[in-house]
């Protein structure tokens, strides 16, 4: 009986449990700030009413142009949570995967050596640097994604697992590529790795004799072929989805926008002027630090794989979080072959543990899985309970405009004569799910629109407003929802159209948005 309790309240249980209260008390409605949270539950649910959409289903705009739910398997996960306990729902199905997966970290590095409370100080750093980028989107398991293949990876290279275990990563790769277009930086991780390895293999016999050596797991062509197999296969499981080479034009004109980088945050590079890089960048400092101390010895190749990731994250922002979790990943592996940890080991310090032979095992899980099926029959029977229960998750009205919710819906009534409504890129969302019933101008799709669209909106927007009149007559506008920034001077469309009294009214306002009404 004292083993069987052992086995099932591990330290990491306490994570789990820290992580995911922690999550769901910050989180409770920063979660949804992204433009894109609400629309990819209202495309989920549409996939589980009607099928799979190949044409746009919400815009007057583009009405018929192709568009597909490129990240429809994430979609339909929200939007079954969703239809289980609402906001709710999907904020536990969130906190709860990263929750598990900063465990599952901590868990590595118990096992490499690290006393629960370092590995805990480890863990939790790594957690508050990349939760920048944490929102209700399936991007999330792009996250969980990456951390998988980089630890498959380190088990492979150190001959803790056989080459089945990097078979398994082609099916991951299908489900992967069917919730988010990240699985291809897990294709791009894996080569590398296989690479690099093929590369220690031709400089070994080279530098027989030196004081370091290049450790690789290819002893033989035969391996490297193998190898070179599943990575061939990964690559190609981005054409397993149910839209074909539509999936993959798709993602080629995401990452091909030019428009995207200029004006989305999270696609432009990393910038020391924000607290965002400053993080990552310390991050990155504490990393190449720690790996410093496995010096004189040949740094393996997955140790080196975060920092080509850090790189990246220096050209798009967006992917510090990845560098992030893959860093800490590679820290739990190297850090027993630090001068750090010989240091803690050599005064005694209870810091510092000889590394387990044997892993942690998974019985651990089954408390934190109890938890979160309780958390959810507590939301689905609308039990309001502090943080776990009912009426906990809700958007935040600084960024999302709720208070005009019963001006749209009124104005949602009033239209049978085909008027449409203009709104802001990042309010398109808030229309899908209030009042699906319009018809939108945009939203943060920008798959959809193509840079010149989107070249045009901003310079409307920002520059100049007046060209709003063309619009005016070309699409028909009888209403105008605008977004408004707090903090910082009136948008000059706002400004132009609270200044065009003779022509437009306003009707409502909040912190974040005015919705306006064209006079008849």
């Amino acid at each position: 009986m004292r083993g069987c309790c052992r086995r099932l309240l591990k330290p990491e249980v306490i994570v789990f449990l820290l992580v995911w209260l922690g999550f769901s008390a910050r989180f409770q409605s920063r979660a949804f700030n992204d433009p894109g949270a609400l629309w990819h539950i209202k495309v989920g649910e549409r996939i589980l009413d009607d099928g799979f959409m190949t044409t746009d289903p919400f815009t007057y705009t583009f009405s018929g142009h192709m568009w597909i739910p490129q990240q429809w398997g994430g979609e339909i996960a929200m939007a079954i949570a969703h239809r289980v306990a609402g906001f709710d729902g999907v904020l536990h199905l969130y906190t709860a995967m990263l929750a598990a997966l900063f465990a599952w970290i901590f868990s590595r590095m118990v096992r490499n050596g690290l006393h629960p409370v370092l590995a805990a100080t480890f863990t939790a750093g790594s957690a508050v640097v990349a939760a920048f980028h944490f929102y209700a989107r399936p991007h999330m398991a792009t996250l969980a994604g990456m951390a998988i293949v980089m630890a498959a990876i380190i088990d492979f290279e150190r001959g803790r697992a056989a080459p089945w275990r990097l078979w398994w990563l082609i099916p991951f790769s299908v489900l992967w590529t069917n919730i988010h277009g990240g699985v291809l930086g897990g294709v791009l991780t894996l080569g590398l790795a296989v690479a690099g390895w093929a590369a220690y293999s031709l400089l070994r016999p080279m530098i027989a004799g030196a004081k370091f050596e290049f450790a690789t797991p290819i002893d033989r062509f035969r391996m490297l072929a193998l190898l070179a197999g599943i990575v061939a296969a990964c690559a190609l499981t981005p054409f397993v989805n149910p839209f074909g080479m539509d999936m993959i034009e798709t993602w080629k004109r995401i990452v091909g926008s030019s428009a995207m980088k200029d004006m989305v945050s999270e696609h432009q590079p990393l910038s020391l002027a924000s607290t965002t890089g400053q993080v990552v960048v310390g991050f990155a400092a504490f990393y190449l630090i720690a790996l410093l101390g496995t010096l004189p010895r040949w740094p393996r190749v997955s140790w080196l794989l975060p920092l080509v990731w850090f790189i990246l994250s220096l050209k798009g922002i967006r992917q510090g979080p990845l560098f992030t979790v893959i860093g800490a990943v590679a820290l739990a592996d190297f850090w027993p072959h630090t001068v750090w940890h010989r240091l803690l080991l050599k005064y005694g310090d209870s810091l510092a543990r000889p590394p387990q032979v044997e892993g942690r095992g998974w019985c651990w899980m089954i408390l934190p899985a109890a938890c979160v099926a309780i958390a959810l029959n507590l939301q689905a029977n609308r039990i309001a309970v502090p943080v776990i229960g009912h009426g906990w998750a809700r958007l935040d009205g600084a960024a999302v405009p709720i208070e005009l919710t019963g001006a749209l819906r009124d104005y949602q009534k009033q239209q049978t004569d085909g008027k449409t409504l203009f709104n802001d890129a990042n309010l398109g969302g808030f229309v899908i799910y209030h009042a699906p019933g319009l018809k939108i101008f945009m939203d943060d799709r920008f798959e959809l629109y193509g840079d010149p669209w989107l070249r045009d909106y901003v310079e409307v927007v920002y520059e100049t407003p007046e060209v709003f009149d063309v619009w005016t007559e070309k699409y028909g506008f009888d209403a105008a929802l605008i977004s408004v920034i707090p903090g910082t001077d009136r948008l000059p469309l706002e400004k132009y159209l609270s200044e065009s009294a003779d022509r437009w009214v306003e009707v409502a306002r909040c912190d974040c948005a005015v919705f306006f009404r064209r006079r008849p």
